[in-house]
């Protein structure tokens, strides 16, 4: 649920990447070795490999087969040859995610979907203990989580129901930010060593960045705001969660709900968006700020969120000029993705109601009803998330065009006062509604400041307190997509990062296109051309599986069988359809970005019209990095050190040598130093560069201590740049 200023999605947004992994594997760390041969004679060319099994026919393949289907002719040629080539505003951006489209189709709320939907996502029950357990306790299963999601995204796989249950007890670390702090307690000492053991420096630097904001939201709160969503008449549809976390909204949606919903999370931290994916398959989680995020204006039913707060803003040039602080950002960017109608449910800051400034308010106040807030006391959050924070949950429906708002006031502040006699300006809302605030305003500390405006609790159980104030709300205020007729066919269909730009995907069973962030169905297609592009979406699809087993260096049975189905595929198409390269193929599917990857498979002959299958069909063209395990001197050691780790790393080269520091460190004199100010060993060419004559007084004093550091002097004596004369 963390938002930065300036992050971006790190995907490439090539449209022919044919490795682009981001999406379902964020944090594969696999090296490639010669990815793909480039001196074969064929495209795709073979690499020898032990596994190989020739299951393809290695003859050619006629490209008249299944009775002149695939001749050359152009008779069964796609008559939309513009379609797809890219339009507004997101045009050739390109999602870039995973392997090709994937297994599913893409359903519509507008369409008959099917019977239940989020079937494999996980459902958190009270077993899971979400946010019990000692501070230490969660630095333990935050642990857990790290090193369980770095091998389920290793090994390529999901996770079990076991695996999941230790997943879901991730709760970031907006609660425990002394794990970060390097000169912090020494109590947390092991813990800041733990987390760097575990995560990349870039992965560390993003985690420290969350400290800010990553406070998951508890099972009460949660399930009293979707008490309110049920008042108000939802029961399923679209559904936006813009700050994700690792996906509490989605695993506590009451079952009925999440059967009939469309889910799209968004999560900027990519461990947590890692975990996030595996809690919950079925859904669409996006690793990316939400400043970044390819959305469709309107296409949402229910944005609903624990936005992150704070004194600082985000980069997004549509917004800029608003000057909004990160959770008003969040306000206005969201209301933009749910249609007219819809439902905005999101936890704030007090301060988004109670702030002098009206800036967001007036912006909202003619886009939006108000349908009510309910102030949460400040210990809302304390079990779960470690902060003393009151948040008020803020319930708007987005008005349709002409549509005027009915709401109660909340545009303006008031005077209230507590039975201690204390005035406090809040917002009208709660002056003129207390029994909305559950609990007492008070001036007390909190974790920002002290002697600060918040809401003590009055002693009631929480999800009691919190459900009683729902029952207050408006109820069947939600209003029901209209989804008959034209609107039906023209509602925009928001397509999934998995799907590339101008790739061809199923739409409710329909052949589909990607432009920009929307999917277009192409009508009235013949019914000829349509079953030549399913048959090429298939062997697409083929391809990709095979390549991805390849890549992950999956065992040599699962990378067998997909061989065996991009055969079986390849033999489906050219017997009905004629090779891949041949016209009729080619202006079907050329404005797919897959299919120079399909035009590889083969070696097509244009005189003769007749294709032989590559060495993709038959053995392994990819091979995973063989990572040394032995050397044969000290320098072969520290550069094989080097190149794995990118450090000097003593224990490993002894791991490579079999003998211990004392017994090779003379032979890399040199080569290596260790810097007498940070006892870490170096490089020449780190530690004989930048301040060297600083680097030099350091290691003369050394020197005289120990004479271990007399090459030290030698060496930085050396290379000391000369004075400089008057000129």
């Amino acid at each position: 649920m963390i938002k930065r200023n300036g992050k971006v999605d790190g995907r490439d947004g090539g449209q022919l990447s044919l490795f682009d992994f981001t999406n379902n594997y964020a944090n594969n760390r696999t090296t490639l070795l010669e990815p793909i041969r480039t001196d074969g004679g064929a495209a795709l060319a073979g690499v020898s490999s032990e596994d190989g099994r020739a299951d393809g026919d290695g003859g050619a393949v006629d490209g008249g087969a299944g009775g002149g289907a695939g001749d050359d002719s152009g008779g069964n040629g796609i008559a939309y040859p513009e379609v797809g080539t890219g339009g507004g505003d997101d045009a050739g951006a390109g999602a870039g995610g995973g392997l090709g489209i994937g297994a599913g189709e893409v359903y519509s709320p507008a369409s008959r979907e099917p019977e239940r939907l989020n079937l494999r996502n996980y459902r958190i029950g009270a077993a899971d203990g979400l946010g019990s357990g000692s501070l230490k306790q969660k630095a333990r299963d935050n642990f857990a989580a790290i090193e369980l999601v770095h091998r389920l995204d290793a090994e390529g796989r999901g996770a079990t129901e076991e695996e999941r249950h230790v997943l879901v007890r991730y709760v970031g670390w907006g609660g425990i930010p002394q794990v970060f702090a390097e000169t912090g307690p020494a109590e947390w000492q092991a813990e800041r060593e733990e987390l760097k053991r575990l995560l990349s420096p870039e992965e560390y630097e993003l985690a420290r960045a969350t400290t800010l904001n990553a406070h998951y939201t508890s099972p009460p709160v949660i399930a009293g705001i979707f008490a309110a969503v049920e008042r108000f008449g939802f029961a399923g549809g679209r559904v936006l969660e813009p700050a994700l976390g690792v996906g509490h909204f989605f695993g506590l949606m009451p079952e009925a709900m999440a059967s009939r919903s469309r889910l799209t999370g968004i999560e900027l931290d990519p461990i947590t968006a890692s975990i996030a994916r595996h809690l919950y398959p079925d859904a669409d989680v996006r690793a990316g700020g939400f400043e970044s995020a390819r959305l469709v204006a309107g296409s949402f039913d229910l944005g609903i969120s624990n936005v992150p707060f704070g004194d600082y803003k985000l980069h997004d040039p549509e917004f800029n000029e608003r000057n909004f602080l990160i959770h008003d950002y969040f306000f206005a960017k969201g209301l933009q993705q749910v249609r007219p109608g819809g439902l905005m449910v999101f936890i704030t800051s007090k301060g988004t109601l109670d702030k002098t400034s009206s800036r967001l308010r007036d912006y909202l106040a003619d886009k939006v009803d108000f349908l009510g807030a309910i102030r949460l006391p400040n210990s809302a959050f304390k079990q779960n998330a470690n902060t003393d924070v009151t948040a008020d949950i803020v319930f708007l429906r987005r008005l349709a065009d002409g549509e005027k708002p009915t709401g109660p006031a909340w545009l303006n502040l008031a005077e209230h006062t507590n039975t201690a006699g204390e005035v406090f300006h809040i917002n009208e809302y709660f002056a003129a509604h207390p029994e909305m605030m559950l609990g007492t305003m008070a001036n007390t500390s909190s974790m920002y400041r002290a002697n600060e405006p918040t809401l003590e609790s009055d002693g009631r159980e929480l999800g009691a307190a919190l459900l009683e104030a729902v029952e207050r709300l408006p109820r069947g205020v939600y209003r029901e997509l209209e989804i008959r007729g034209e609107k039906q066919r023209h509602a925009p269909i928001v397509a999934p990062d998995i799907v590339k730009e101008n790739a061809f995907t199923l739409h409710d069973g329909a052949i589909a296109v990607r432009t920009g962030a929307t999917l277009t169905v192409l009508e009235n297609m013949p019914e000829e051309t349509g079953r030549r592009i399913r048959a090429l979406m298939k062997l697409r699809d083929a391809v990709r599986e095979v390549l991805r087993t390849q890549l992950e260096d999956a065992p040599d049975t699962e990378i067998a069988n997909a061989r065996w189905q991009l055969n079986h595929q390849y033999d489906k198409l050219v017997a009905r359809f004629g090779p891949v390269n041949n016209t009729a193929n080619r202006r079907a599917f050329r404005a797919d970005p897959d299919y120079p990857l399909l035009c590889s498979l083969e070696d097509y002959n244009d005189e003769t019209k007749r294709a032989e299958k590559t060495s993709i069909f038959r053995e392994r063209t990819i091979q995973t990095a063989k990572v040394p395990r032995a050397a044969e001197t000290p320098k072969d050691a520290l550069i094989l050190t080097l190149n794995e780790t990118g450090r000097v790393d003593l224990e490993h080269i002894e791991s490579l040598l079999g003998r211990p520091p004392g017994q090779f460190l003379q032979e890399l004199s040199g080569l290596i130093f260790r810097n007498p100010q940070s006892g870490h060993w170096e490089t020449d060419d780190d530690y004989l560069s930048g301040d060297v004559r600083a680097k030099l007084a350091d290691a003369r004093v050394a020197a005289e201590r120990d004479a271990a550091y007399s090459p030290n002097v030698a060496a930085l004596e050396a290379v000391q740049p000369a004075d400089l004369t008057a000129s």
